[in-house]
């Protein structure tokens, strides 16, 4: 016995002193420009956005891109010079025009990058918008921890839209809008009883997931893109409102779709894998999403970006979704374009964009 513990005890002492903790020695690696840029056919969208990476140990606060020039660059033709609004924020006076060629040039620090040049789409259109019946399943913990799975009907929203020669990808964002109504109870001690007046209220719920992307199917010969999903809104509006007097009146739905290149659709679908990477062996890793953007005068800096020109265009329907049955759901496309606030309510009058099932 005494014999085993010897053994066991030298056994000890081996791993002890065979024991290292590992310090990895990383590389200090000097801020790198980033380019955030969104150009479309609608001024209100277009902007550049510079900024620098920090190296892994810094506690400094990240450097700021001062004296920077940014021109959108027609090939062959003009270029526009960007306004800097707030420091390395750039906007545009003008729009690219669907059918011709860009590129981006950034001056910064005796260094010009310049991305590779991009034809700009034709101006995107959906054939049509639809809705289905839908279970979505969610994951929820109950009150001993365990997940117990949750299911809530609603409808599924889709859209079909055409194919061509010039344009055969698509991005998508939405924001939903649901409108909502307050009767306050009529006051009974007041001579004659006093009814207050309605409230009217609206409350959104934004587009918070990947990209939504759409193209041809690998192989596919169709000239449409078919029953792709936008969104899932439930039956039970309820679901999104905070008091139960809040009477639901109906969805507002916005829909912004983009007319994009296939390097968009690829470097969004990248994005959309390293965001969805759950730390396996074969999820992608950072370096392997690569933008569009280069230094001319030393092409060993790196810079990270991606010049996204896109076309756009925006649809806003009116819904009623109904409870499950087809027959009681309400859709008519408007064409009113108004500004729609975060949320809130107004008394006795409805706001401007207030729609009715009518």
């Amino acid at each position: 016995m005494r014999k085993k513990i010897n053994y066991l005890a030298l056994i000890a002492v081996l791993f002890v002193s065979c024991e290292e903790y590992y310090n990895p020695d990383m590389d200090v690696v000097s801020g790198l420009l980033v380019v955030e840029s969104h150009l479309t056919n609608d001024t209100k969208q277009n902007f550049v956005k510079l900024s620098m990476t920090r190296d892994f140990y810094s506690t400094n606060e990240k450097e700021k891109v001062t004296g920077a020039n940014v021109e959108l660059v027609e090939v062959g033709g003009q270029s526009t010079n960007g306004v800097e609004s707030s420091t390395g924020n750039f906007t545009f006076p003008g729009t690219p025009v669907p059918g011709k060629k860009y590129l981006l040039r950034i001056t910064y620090q005796q260094n010009v990058f310049e991305s590779e040049a991009v034809v700009m789409p034709p101006v995107p259109s959906i054939d049509t918008l639809y809705t289905k019946h839908h279970i979505e399943k969610t994951y929820r913990t109950d009150s001993y921890g365990a997940l117990v799975s949750v299911e809530t009907p609603g409808r599924e929203i889709y859209i079909d839209a055409p194919i061509s020669t010039e344009l055969k990808y698509y991005r998508f964002s939405w924001t939903a809008i649901l409108q909502w109504v307050y009767y306050p109870p009529i006051v009974l001690d007041s001579i004659p009883p006093y009814t207050p007046p309605s409230w009217y209220g609206w409350v959104k719920k934004y587009d918070k997931g990947s990209f939504n992307l759409a193209g041809p199917k690998e192989f596919s010969v169709s000239d449409k893109v078919l029953n792709h999903p936008i969104l899932s809104l439930a039956y039970d509006s309820q679901l999104y409102l905070d008091s139960v007097p809040q009477i639901p009146a109906g969805w507002i739905v916005i829909l912004d779709q983009y007319g994009i290149t296939k390097d968009s659709y690829d470097f969004h679908e990248k994005l959309n894998k390293q965001f969805s990477a759950e730390g396996s062996l074969f999820d992608p890793v950072l370096t392997q999403v690569y933008g569009n953007i280069h230094c001319t005068n030393d092409p060993s800096k790196i810079v990270l970006g991606f010049f996204d020109l896109n076309s756009y265009r925006q649809y806003r329907y009116f819904m009623i979704l109904g409870s499950g049955d087809d027959k009681l759901v309400h859709q008519r496309r408007l064409n009113r374009y108004i500004d729609i606030p975060n949320s809130g309510y107004e008394i006795e009058t409805p706001p401007e964009f207030w729609e009715n099932n009518y």
